[in-house]
């Protein structure tokens, strides 16, 4: 037993008189454990600061995510020793072990948009939109896609001036997607900038800031979200934005959701942000570098879904 599982065993013991037995690794911070009694727990490395985000959401009344068991000085967190300050993992949570029943993605991604929403809607409020913060940060934004858009385009006479190959060929062909995209985002740029120079009222919440799959558990006609420790307050279009991304995949009409989804404002604002969101994220992650296999499949990956996401939205 490592040092550091050693730590935390102990501490359980004390903090949460949890006597324990056993323990497997579900990712580089967090483990399920066993004790003596039978029950089971998670227990999640995280930073100190995580614990106001569950303090918040509990006084916002929101009951459908799963809350870490309180210790014996009833916090939700515990500190592993009394040196490690807010900047540090020396903290964990212990949250209560609960089996995720099957369940088919088709219904599990149908669920956790439903989640979202529940969540948006109940940490809500109004907020002008902060001319001076929010110009900042657009330009920031706005200076990078230039940036990489000429990359590209450099990138794409670069191809063009060379013998054709198997990798320049599909780059080529899969380009025009690109450029439909540029198009896209220069349009939904100047709602954006016309929004934050008229000081707009805009609805902020919660966001889960993670919303994969794996991160709501249904169990018994229960639904919760899980792993809230990258939860942000913002506007919902961008935990919307990072849930098509992260489960366009599924065998289901996400978009029609989506689409219901943003109905709920009054605003084509939110809607727009969305759509701008996702277009820059996936512009964001296309690799510019040389013609390889990596980069040839990141850039198809990449033109194609840029296309599928125009075509499911109508843009």
């Amino acid at each position: 037993m490592s040092d550091d599982i050693y730590n935390i065993y102990r501490s359980a013991n004390i903090n949460y008189n949890l006597n324990l037995l056993s323990y497997s690794p579900l990712s580089s911070k967090s483990f399920k454990v066993k004790t003596k009694d039978n029950n089971e727990y998670i227990i999640k490395k995280i930073k100190n600061e995580s614990k106001y985000k569950y303090l918040y959401l509990q006084n916002e009344g929101i009951n459908n995510i799963v809350y870490p068991i309180l210790n014996i000085n009833n916090n939700y967190y515990t500190r592993l020793s009394l040196s490690c300050n807010n900047d540090t993992d020396d903290c964990y949570f212990v949250l209560p072990y609960i089996d995720n029943n099957n369940v088919l993605n088709q219904t599990k991604v149908k669920y956790l948009l439903e989640q979202l929403s529940i969540l948006h809607n109940k940490t809500s409020f109004n907020k002008n939109i902060s001319l001076s913060k929010s110009k900042i940060k657009m330009e920031e934004i706005i200076q990078y896609l230039e940036y990489k858009f000429s990359l590209i385009e450099s990138y794409i006479r670069c191809i063009e001036a060379q013998p054709f190959d198997e990798f320049s060929i599909p780059i080529l062909k899969n380009y025009h997607y690109i450029l439909k995209a540029k198009k896209i985002l220069i349009e939904k740029n100047k709602i954006i900038v016309s929004a934050i120079k008229e000081e707009k009222s805009v609805i902020y919440c919660f966001l889960h800031n993670n919303p994969k799959l794996d991160h709501i558990i249904i169990s018994n006609g229960e639904k919760l979200l899980i792993s809230i420790d990258n939860g942000v307050i913002g506007l919902p279009s961008l935990d919307i934005a990072k849930f098509y991304i992260e489960n366009k995949v599924i065998d289901y009409d996400i978009a029609y959701d989506i689409k219901e989804y943003f109905k709920q404002y009054d605003d084509e604002f939110y809607y727009d942000y969305f759509i701008f969101l996702v277009l820059f994220i996936y512009i964001k992650d296309l690799i510019v570098d040389d013609k390889c296999y990596k980069c040839t499949q990141n850039f198809i990956y990449i033109a194609n879904s840029i296309n599928e996401f125009i075509r499911k939205f109508d843009l």
